[in-house]
């Protein structure tokens, strides 16, 4: 089992979908901004991502392409770490029509 580091207080772990076009993390369904009226939205700044099914690219600070960005393959993770990195990351089917299962976690 790999160990993550804990960088906050995590919120509900969700599922998303990869998809033929660039998608950030808060397109795929995870929690990126807390809305709070009246004051400073607090950002995610940390973001644990592991691939479940088919490949899937993803590309920090620009879309991702099915030729840009690293490759992760079923049962691989990363770490997204920072305001930055969290809210710009985004993610694409590796294979036109094959889209990925993505088990994504951020942490405030």
């Amino acid at each position: 089992m790999q160990k993550v580091k804990s960088a906050g207080v995590p919120k509900k772990t969700v599922t998303g979908t990869s998809s033929n076009t660039a998608q950030s993390l808060e397109d795929l369904g995870a929690t990126v901004l807390v809305s709070q009226a009246g004051s400073i939205q607090p950002q995610a700044i940390f973001a644990d991502i592991s691939v479940e099914t088919n490949a899937v690219r993803v590309c920090r600070g620009g879309d991702a392409t099915t030729s840009l960005g690293d490759l992760l393959q079923p049962g691989d993770s990363v770490q997204l770490q920072g305001n930055e990195e969290v809210s710009t990351a985004t993610f694409i089917s590796a294979v036109a029509g094959a889209h990925a299962s993505l088990q994504i976690t951020t942490e405030f």
